[in-house]
This record gives structure tokens, sequence and C-alpha cells, in this order.
């Protein structure tokens, strides 16, 4: 299987999981709205619906890159000659890549303090480091992504 394979591959699964998550999250709150009305709240739901949308934020972003989901403005990039217009979208995609990197990293890092402080969520006593984890792992893919469509592909397109 090919690298662009391995990669589409794994943006499709993330974004399978990220869908599970936004589902999850919709019910969840759905769920702890009408019980709040009769008094009853769904224990940990703000919890479990942060840790979600963390799932959800994460693993959508692999995905929306692979297919080319994100919003381009090219009022200034339609003007250029194809060269200029070249070096914009590889310059782009690797300053896109460092900044994903840097933050799976920051991420990753806090992960570990998570894990080693034993950093628990205050009503369901989660622990936090596996979404953190999850998030700069989701983060590095993208990165690896964007690299690899601006060698692979040079980045000529948006």
């Amino acid at each position: 299987m090919t690298a662009e394979k391995t990669l589409h591959r794994l943006g499709e699964w993330l974004e399978v999981i990220a869908g599970i998550a936004l589902l999850i999250v919709m019910l969840l709150s759905g769920t702890d709205v009408v019980g709040r009305t009769f008094g009853r709240p769904v224990p940990g739901a703000y919890e479990i619906i942060s840790f979600a949308g963390g799932i959800v934020l994460g693993f959508a972003i692999p995905a929306s890159v692979l297919i080319k989901a994100h919003v381009v403005l090219d009022l200034l990039t339609a003007k250029l000659s194809p060269n200029p217009r070249f070096i914009l979208h590889f310059v782009s995609r690797l300053m896109g890549a460092g900044f994903l990197l840097t933050t799976a990293y920051a991420l990753v890092k806090m992960a570990g303090r998570f894990k080693t402080t034993g950093d628990l969520t205050a009503v369901l006593q989660l622990p936090f480091y596996p979404v953190a984890y999850a998030m700069g792992g989701a983060f590095a893919i993208t990165g690896i992504i964007l690299i690899f469509e601006s060698m692979h592909k040079g980045g000529d397109s948006a």
C-alpha cells in the first residue's frame, strides 16, 4: 500500500471516529437537556461532551485536508501566474504543517504531564491524557499529510 493510500485510509477512519463522537455529543446534549427539564441531568455530561468535542475537532481535520474541504480565499492567488501560485501553496502547506506538528508536540507533552500527575475529571474521574494524546496524534497526522502533499503534489492545488 502506498503512503498516499495509507494516509487516505487513516483519514477516513479518523473521520468515522469523529462522526461517532459528534453523534455522542448530540445525543448526550439532548438527553441532558431533557433530563434537566425533569430534574435528572446526566452526571458527567459536560465532561463527556468536552472530551468528545476534542475528538471531533482533532479527528475531522485530517479528512478535511485530504478532501480539500477547507476554505480557500483565492482573490489574490487567482491573479497570480502558475509559478508564484505554486510557491504560495507550497509554503502555506509547510507553514500549516509546522503549526500542526508544533501543536501536536505540545499536546503530547501535555498528555504526558496529565498522565504523570494523574489529573482526572471532577465528576466521572476520567483521565485527561488519552484525549490529549489522541488530539496530538491527529494533529501530527494532519501535519504529515500537508508535508506529503507539498512534496508529492508540489502544493499546486488548494
